[in-house]
């Protein structure tokens, strides 16, 4: 209950960037953005494919996003609250989800973007 009380004046900021990540996953659909060039190892298979990564990537925003809007409200606001919420459960699952989605592919950029530069100098 502690932890909850302290976080509540931070979960208005968590709140807004949720509503941040929303906007990104918007605007990475509708203008089709994280599209990696062909020059790019493993993404640059789908080049000719846009709406692959840019579905991709705007759902990881999308869902991280949700957690962080419902964030305020999964807090607890009685002491010694057994169990968890609905809310608290929607919010867990889609930071986890999201969370390996990100650290998946934080992972594999190492290995396109150094393979992109490869890829793009002049030899």
């Amino acid at each position: 209950m502690h932890l909850s009380r302290a976080l509540r004046p931070l979960s208005i900021f968590i709140l807004g960037m949720g509503l941040a990540l929303g906007a990104i996953a918007f605007a990475g659909l509708i203008f089709r953005l994280f599209a990696a060039p062909p020059e790019e190892p493993i993404s640059g298979a789908f080049a000719a494919y846009p709406w692959v990564e840019a579905i991709f990537m705007s759902g990881l925003f999308g869902i991280v996003g949700v957690g962080a809007v419902l964030f305020p409200f999964a807090l607890p606001r009685t002491p010694n609250r057994v169990g968890i919420t609905p809310v608290q459960w929607i919010v867990g699952i889609v930071w986890a989800l999201g969370g390996a989605g990100f650290f998946l592919f934080g992972a594999l950029n190492y290995f396109t973007h150094i393979g992109l530069i490869l890829n793009t100098m002049p030899h």
